[in-house]
């Protein structure tokens, strides 16, 4: 009897597992709407339907982990379900954002690092036309940059000639990269304003590279004809120095993905006027 008892409970044992209906496959992570104050980690997840029966995606709660420790959970009902087709597939995105002061108010060792790993656990809910549910567990990792903004010196400005005309001058601005990895600005686009008038605008082209802790200088030559642009502009000129405000914009490639880069500098800039 005990031996038939434990042939018993050994089969049991190796009995496979409950089929599910639905499975799911983590496809790729991405990178997404990445700036200064946070960004959004989206895996992007393949659902396979092997039942006879349409399923659709009608809830989900899931909690995020980072370094280890607690940052939130989340629990939605979606107002349109996504169905999936009997015996078909379809592929889910799960974005989740991450706001960089959230993260070192929770967790203050995370403050510092260049990179932070994560990873998402919790339940997808599938329901089919007549409401039976397929409970789905899930589990994805991954890592995200702690991305910071790229620093900016306004120089100068070099007026080489100042008529009652018009004038020539060049004004001077270098980026600086402090992330662990490389930026390509790509198309930079610039408006310099002097004492709340626009002096110069426009984008410097080409593949505008940062390496890692790296800098580069931009050196702009500009021509106004105050004839067209306002006779005031004379005197905002011909003084020692002036009110500048400086905007930049870009969306810079990196390893990790675009990021959106925006940048404004209010400062006191010298006029240097040339001999």
């Amino acid at each position: 009897m005990l031996c038939l008892l434990a042939l018993v409970l050994t089969a049991a044992s190796l009995a496979p597992a409950a089929r599910r209906n639905v499975i799911l496959t983590l496809d790729k992570k991405e990178i997404r709407d990445m700036t200064s104050s946070g960004l959004v980690l989206a895996f992007q997840i393949e659902v396979a339907n092997a039942s006879s029966n349409v399923y659709s995606l009608s809830q989900y709660d899931y909690r995020v982990v980072v370094e280890g420790t607690d940052l939130f959970a989340w629990r939605t009902t979606l107002d349109q379900p996504i169905p999936v087709e009997k015996e078909g597939k379809t592929r889910i995105a799960l974005p989740i954002k991450i706001l960089y002061d959230e993260v070192f108010k929770t967790i203050p060792a995370a403050e510092g690092k260049t990179k932070l790993s994560c990873y998402a656990t919790g339940l997808m809910i599938f329901t089919d036309a007549k409401k039976r549910q397929e409970k789905v567990p899930f589990a994805f990792s991954g890592e995200f940059p702690v991305f910071k903004d790229v620093e900016v010196t306004v120089q100068s400005v070099e007026v080489k000639v100042l008529t009652i005309g018009g004038t020539e001058f060049v004004f001077s601005f270098s980026c600086q990269n402090p992330n662990d990895f490389e930026l390509v600005l790509g198309s930079l686009a610039y408006r310099l304003d002097l004492d709340g008038k626009t002096a110069a605008q426009g984008a410097v082209e080409g593949e505008n590279k940062l390496e890692p802790g790296g800098e580069k200088a931009f050196r702009l030559p500009v021509m106004l004809d105050f004839f067209e642009v306002g006779k005031e502009f004379y005197a905002v000129f011909d003084k020692p120095a002036a009110a500048c405000h400086l905007g930049l914009q870009a969306t810079a490639d990196s390893g990790w993905g675009p990021i959106k880069i925006s940048y404004t500098k209010d400062a006191q800039v010298q006029l240097k006027i040339a001999n």
